[in-house]
């Protein structure tokens, strides 16, 4: 008795906890977004950062800074928070807008080498729901061909055995096909190789070395795609292909 008793109060103080928490947190969302609208952009982006720096992190929160950001004409910062929020939900035509508003803003106008169709479309596809949407739709796939292969093994009737033959087997290739988006879907908010460059003008090196051979020349707001680390560099391509290092710390990654 004494043991269940235990249990409830430590379930009650946990979820006490966690409810506070949340309150908290949106106590403070909800004071820097006052704080925007009173075009208090300084102290809102404070309010924002101080949030992300506590560990929480949402598509708005992160839209609401890259906002607060344009507001200040911190292009660079606005543009990093826009990509930051976009990876969380892809298809925010919000996002979208005010990222490519913010990119005008910026000197570098990058042309990007087209993408092949097929990977064109699989980033579409992956970026239609969300990763836990994928992971939700891949255990209800596999929990129907668990169905549909008990029905084949426990049911006698023929005609009964093979459709749920078939059931699991269709089932099966879905659960696979969605898990794998699942896990590419989450890849991509976890492991973005992209970054945007911070400090107003940076020489692309030919090597991680500041005596290597200058390359070219891109400035902040640019975004690039990490491809290697070395020591305090990082190997940077650009949309357009060129390829060159940077300093870490000329760039902050999205």
């Amino acid at each position: 008795m004494k043991k269940c008793l235990l249990l409830v109060t430590l379930f009650y103080v946990f979820n006490n906890l966690l409810l506070g928490a949340s309150f908290n947190v949106d106590s403070a969302f909800n004071s820097a977004n006052k704080e925007y609208i009173n075009e208090n952009y300084n102290e809102a982006v404070r309010q924002y950062e101080a949030l992300l720096g506590q560990g929480f992190e949402s598509t708005e929160l992160y839209y609401n800074l890259g906002n607060a950001y344009f507001k200040l004409t911190n292009y660079p910062k606005s543009i990093l928070n826009y990509e930051r929020a976009q990876l969380h939900d892809p298809r925010n035509d919000n996002i979208k807008f005010n990222l490519a508003k913010a990119q005008i803003y910026i000197i570098d106008q990058i042309e990007e080498i087209p993408e092949i169709i097929i990977t064109k479309w699989l980033r579409l596809a992956i970026a239609w729901f969300w990763s836990d949407t994928w992971a939700l739709m891949s255990v209800v796939s596999f929990l129907i061909c668990l169905a549909g292969f008990l029905l084949y093994f426990l049911i006698l009737k023929i005609s009964f055995r093979r459709t749920g033959f078939y059931i699991g087997i269709l089932f099966l290739i879905l659960s696979v096909f969605t898990f794998i988006m699942a896990f590419k879907a989450r890849s991509i908010l976890v492991n973005s190789s992209g970054a945007i460059v911070m400090t107003p003008t940076v020489t692309v090196k030919g090597s991680p070395s500041q005596t290597s051979t200058d390359l070219f020349i891109v400035h902040e707001g640019a975004k690039v795609f990490i491809l290697e680390e070395l020591n305090e560099w990082f190997e940077i391509k650009l949309s357009d292909g060129k390829q060159g290092w940077l300093l870490k710390s000329d760039v902050e990654p999205i």
